[in-house]
């Protein structure tokens, strides 16, 4: 395997906000695949304040060749001043899936 593939974790602030990054890291071809989770509750301190706040989170799965310039995207794109992206390195999975994701950001 030439690249390391990625899960990728994003939350946002509306379905309609992550449907739209997410197609649009697809059709760059930045990311091969994103799911999206609906309607999760999240806990947070920002600014000083306890927040709660319904999110929709989205599993990205790409390369860490791509992840850099999934950075810049989501940075510019996203609707949150800080958005939350972080990614964790996927260790083992079916052979032909873990090809799929690669082929698809090429």
């Amino acid at each position: 395997m030439t690249q390391q593939p990625k899960l990728i974790l994003c939350t946002t602030d509306s379905y309609s906000s992550a449907k739209q990054l997410a197609r649009n890291l697809v059709e760059k071809k930045l990311v091969a695949c994103v799911n999206i989770v609906p309607n999760m509750t999240s806990v947070y301190s920002w600014q000083g304040q306890i927040h709660e706040d319904e999110e929709w989170l989205m599993l990205i799965k790409s390369t860490d060749k791509r992840f850099g310039d999934i950075k810049d995207f989501v940075s510019a794109n996203h609707p949150y001043d800080s958005p939350e992206l972080i990614s964790i390195n996927i260790e083992d999975g079916l052979p032909d899936y873990l090809t799929w994701i690669q082929d698809s950001v090429k």
